[in-house]
């Protein structure tokens, strides 16, 4: 085999490599792991009460600390599991937040049917963040139960302010569902 055109070849790729990685940086999004489980409500339960059994109820925690200073937005997690950093850039007038870099693995619940990816933007909000950590660690405590699916969970959260730090905490609770097989 000729390597001439080979060799011809490879300034080629590397430039097509590097084209492809500086559009690919304009869209990257956090390091993420999603979790997902089904919701139950009273009325889609059409089951006798020997058809299902309720484990328990449970209940998780989250806290986020979003730190907002004039040129970046720092969002932790208060265990330092994550820390998610965008910049704040100005373009004709308008202040928009741009992905600079992400420590760690951002942790993300969604139930039912949520459609888990329905921004076009790659900010997630950190009141976002900490509501979508507390369902991962429920879902997945439901899952160390053996659960089929969550009851009616609440989600409740708080937020706080100290100079220039907005700290959100979130508990997600929910009876545990597990369908009884015949």
């Amino acid at each position: 085999m000729d390597k001439k055109p080979i060799s011809r070849l490879l300034p080629l790729a590397i430039m097509l490599c590097f084209g492809v990685a500086a559009k690919a940086q304009s869209s990257l999004i956090p390091t993420t792991a999603i979790s997902n489980m089904p919701v139950i409500t009273i009325q889609d339960m059409n089951l006798d009460r020997n058809d299902y059994t309720i484990l328990k109820s449970i209940s998780a925690t989250a806290t986020v600390n979003s730190d907002n200073k004039r040129s970046k937005r720092t969002i932790t997690e208060e265990n330092n599991e994550f820390k998610l950093i965008y910049d704040i850039v100005k373009h004709d007038g308008e202040r928009y937040l741009e992905y600079e870099e992400c420590e760690g693995i951002i942790r993300l619940g969604y139930i039912g049917s949520t459609n888990i990816y329905n921004s076009e933007s790659n900010y997630i909000p950190a009141e976002e963040i900490v509501r979508r950590l507390a369902l991962y660690r429920l879902i997945n405590l439901a899952k160390e139960y053996g659960a089929d699916a969550l009851f009616e969970p609440t989600i409740t959260t708080t937020a706080t302010s100290k100079e220039k730090t907005l700290t959100y905490k979130t508990e997600a609770s929910a009876k545990l569902i597990k369908i009884t097989n015949d």
